[in-house]
């Protein structure tokens, strides 16, 4: 890469977790909130999984992946 050439690393991240169904699909979920889960409430993140994607070149606005 040159020296104008800056580059970012893509994760992939994974939940799976608990909550009570109300009927609210997660589409239309408050994904922000929900981080903030509740123990209380039986909400809980049964396991996180983190994958890195890999490193990718960047050039200003457009992402192309590095070899």
């Amino acid at each position: 890469m040159d020296s104008q050439t800056q580059s970012v690393t893509r994760y992939r991240v994974t939940l799976d977790f608990t909550v009570i169904n109300r009927g609210n699909p997660p589409s239309d979920w408050n994904w922000r909130n929900l981080l903030e889960l509740n123990d209380n409430q039986y909400e809980r993140i049964k396991e996180l999984t983190v994958e890195n994607l890999g490193e990718f070149a960047t050039d200003n606005v457009n992402i192309v992946e590095a070899y």
